[in-house]
């Protein structure tokens, strides 16, 4: 059996949306980031980068949200966590970008404390919304051709950017200009399968 270790709210969201998706059999490790479990002697054991996710397997620890995703495309084929008629260059390339460019924003956006921000907090926010609306337009134009961002079927890529959304409303960033990023949201939402992980992502 699988074992997600995650943290309610963070990124390892997406990959219980995903495990979720593909029907497989796992359990949540509650893994509170708040309270520092990140940074203890046991968790470090599991995951010496001290982040999560970290998915627990038969054959080791796998970390890193496109990592993970792409270990659950290879074992539940036909699950839809990534289209089977995408190339896997396009996924990896897509969901790099999402990992690379919006996660690192939305951290200077949500948490600049974390990165050890201490005066021009206001600064380090505007600079970080300005970027993330740069990236939300690409979306925006991507998502008017389609529902979700392969065509009429969601997969990996449409719950990470699900995820973006999701963490930036609870702190407040304005949406309003992006009619077809908070379409695809609430899309999202409605979906059991998103309502299945959101209960057991808050049940940690």
């Amino acid at each position: 059996m699988l074992t997600l270790c995650a943290s309610s709210g963070a990124c390892s969201q997406i990959s219980i949306i995903m495990l979720e998706k593909a029907q497989a059999n796992y359990a949540l490790r509650a893994v509170h980031l708040a309270k520092g479990d990140h940074k203890t002697a046991e968790y470090l054991a599991v995951n010496p980068k001290g982040k999560v996710p970290a998915l627990l397997t038969d054959t080791g620890v796998i970390t890193e949200t496109p990592a993970i995703l792409l270990f659950l495309h290879a074992h539940y084929p036909d699950a839809g966590i990534l289209p089977a008629d995408i190339n896997n260059v396009e996924a990896v390339s897509d969901l790099a970008w999402f990992a690379s460019f919006f996660h690192p924003l939305i951290t200077r956006y949500c948490k600049p404390d974390l990165l050890g921000v201490t005066t021009d907090v206001g600064a380090v926010k505007d600079v970080a919304a300005s970027q993330l609306k740069s990236a939300y337009q690409t979306a925006e134009k991507r998502l008017k051709a389609s529902p979700y961002w392969y065509g009429y079927d969601w997969s990996a890529t449409d719950a990470y950017l699900f995820w973006t959304v999701n963490r930036l409303k609870r702190a407040g960033f304005d949406f309003s200009e992006f009619e077809y990023v908070i379409q695809h949201y609430q899309q999202m939402l409605a979906s059991p399968v998103i309502k299945r992980a959101l209960l057991k992502e808050k049940a940690l």
